[in-house]
């Protein structure tokens, strides 16, 4: 259970793990471990999930099951932290997970019996300045590393400059992208939660099939939209949900974007967010996915070409009116997609 001398520490490839990979990665490199990730959601990782699952959940969490079971005694620690919030780009907003991501460490040692000696499950709060989340992290799961304060203090720095130099260069691409952008060109922007929008299992290999379609997509990552002003929605609880609606204002400001939302059944913080990323896009095309376990590609193909068809006329009269603001369209579209 170990990696060029270096004792293993497995990290489900689902949920947080989208989001604070390159973190932990870094993390735990510094302090002389290695991460180890489970493989790409697969048909037998989420038939196992869907089998382990202890109550109805949605599909993302059903699936968190069947990583962590792929990943049961194949490393010298298992990892199940509680992440309560992430960073924000406006000290006072909440920042916080949702529930059941919050929740998903108890869930799964209440799943599958993990061994309390080898299970790592801190509580960690990444709005915490450096120094008390190293504090934090460090009273939880230093003594059972045996590292001291200090080391596991460097290895918060070290890992979050990484962190922060990896979406710098999101952006970067992001930009890299924008600027080889034709004039009246569509562009879609994806919003979502890191595990569907980078799940290809989860999205249905959305982005292979937008391209196919010949349109260009971006997830809501690879744009900065910390400046956006979301003084409008001074009670935004998640942290996701902020940085969805402020790319919803980003894709409104601009003629030629078009919004594209992906999400799932049962979530409940998007059951809200929806009705506010329909109000931000007003009277604009937009495109909301809605997708499980049932859901297939075929359904997904014919809503993809139906906005298609909506983006082509829209960009049409945009053309027409010699670069004009384009005409308010009444188009939206939905998909429920069990069907």
């Amino acid at each position: 259970m170990e990696v060029d001398g270096r004792p293993t520490v497995a990290l489900q490839r689902a949920l947080y793990g989208h989001q604070t990979a390159i973190f932990w990665a870094h993390f735990f490199d510094k302090l002389g471990l290695r991460l180890v990730l489970s493989p790409p959601t697969n048909a037998h990782i989420s038939q196992m999930g869907i089998e382990s699952v202890m109550a109805e959940t949605c599909y993302p969490v059903k699936v968190s099951y069947g990583h962590v079971r792929e990943l049961m005694g194949k490393t010298a620690y298992l990892f199940l932290p509680t992440i309560i919030n992430m960073q924000t780009p406006v000290d006072k907003e909440a920042g916080f997970y949702c529930p059941m991501s919050q929740s998903n460490s108890y869930m799964m040692r209440a799943a599958f019996a993990t061994d309390p000696d080898r299970t790592l499950t801190p509580v960690v709060h990444f709005k915490y300045d450096p120094e008390t989340l190293g504090l934090e992290i460090w009273e939880q799961i230093g003594p059972k590393l045996r590292k001291g304060k200090a080391e596991v203090r460097k290895a918060v720095y070290h890992a979050l400059e990484r962190q922060d130099q990896f979406k710098k260069e999101l952006i970067r691409k992001g930009l890299e992208i924008f600027q080889e952008v034709k004039a009246f060109e569509p562009v879609l922007l994806v919003t979502g939660r890191p595990y569907n929008l980078y799940d290809e299992r989860l999205n249905l290999r959305l982005g292979q099939n937008l391209a196919k379609l010949g349109l260009v997509a971006l997830p809501m990552d690879f744009i900065d939209s910390s400046a956006v002003d979301l003084s409008d929605f001074p009670s935004m609880y998640w942290g996701l949900g902020a940085q969805i609606l402020r790319t919803a204002k980003y894709t409104v400001a601009h003629e030629n974007y078009f919004g594209l939302h992906l999400t799932n059944f049962s979530c409940g913080a998007d059951s809200f967010i929806e009705h506010f990323y329909k109000h931000i896009m007003g009277d604009d095309p937009y495109l909301i996915l809605e997708l499980d376990e049932h859901s297939a590609v075929a359904g997904v193909m014919t809503r993809l070409e139906a906005y298609k068809n909506v983006i082509e006329n829209s960009m049409q009269k945009l053309r027409n009116c010699g670069g004009m603001p384009k005409e308010k369209s009444d188009w939206r579209i939905e998909y429920f997609g069990k069907y």
